[in-house]
């Protein structure tokens, strides 16, 4: 059965994607990788590779698109573990402190082009963790409606939880495994500081 050529596009595109990833996952920086390299990790002509992406930058956005759509993602299988019963804060804490350990290069490469001058980079990180931010501050209001509980400043506690879990989680990237455990602990506090309070801003109104 023949692979049909829009597949098979898709297919070539994912390779490009993937040679890239494994570079980063390597330790290089997404700066330092040149087309030429990528399309030959990917088994492609280096002229084939403008039939996926316009240049590298092109690359680099649709590694930050996916890797936010996997993260989004598996923030929603957290809340379904909530809603059985697991701690939404430890759970989520742990889920994406655990992504970010399998993906350490392109968790270093959101954090290095976020701030760099490619203010396409910026951006696109930018959205992603917007959108994640939006969506939390969304289940938030629901869950408070749920549990009876007031909530002030819902879009404010998502976004700072946000924060803390990228800002903290990417830091313990360049943390001794023995000290992590601290951290992530610490993580928690903080995010329950910020819940608490949220709820405790709403009764107070």
């Amino acid at each position: 059965m023949k692979v049909s050529r829009q597949k098979q596009k898709a297919e070539t595109r994912q390779k490009l994607m993937d040679a890239a990833a494994a570079e980063l996952a390597s330790g290089r920086s997404f700066d330092t990788l040149s087309l030429r390299e990528v399309a030959k990790l990917a088994g492609i002509a280096p002229t084939s590779f403008y039939r996926h992406f316009h240049d590298m930058e092109g690359l680099g956005l649709a590694l930050i698109e996916e890797h936010g759509k996997t993260l989004f993602t598996l923030m929603h299988h957290v809340r379904e573990q909530a809603l059985e019963g697991r701690s939404l804060i430890r759970t989520s804490v742990e889920t994406l402190f655990d992504y970010i350990f399998r993906n350490q290069g392109m968790s270093r490469m959101i954090l290095q082009e976020s701030m760099s001058r490619k203010s396409a980079f910026r951006e696109a990180a930018e959205k992603s963790l917007l959108t994640m931010s939006s969506d939390l501050a969304e289940f938030l209001v629901w869950d408070a409606k749920e549990r009876g509980v007031p909530l002030a400043h819902p879009r404010l506690a998502a976004a700072s939880t946000v924060a803390i879990l990228f800002t903290t989680g990417i830091a313990l990237l360049d943390t001794p495994a023995e000290d992590r455990d601290q951290h992530i602990e610490a993580a928690i506090i903080q995010l329950r500081m910020i819940m608490r309070g949220a709820e405790a801003m709403a009764q107070a109104k």
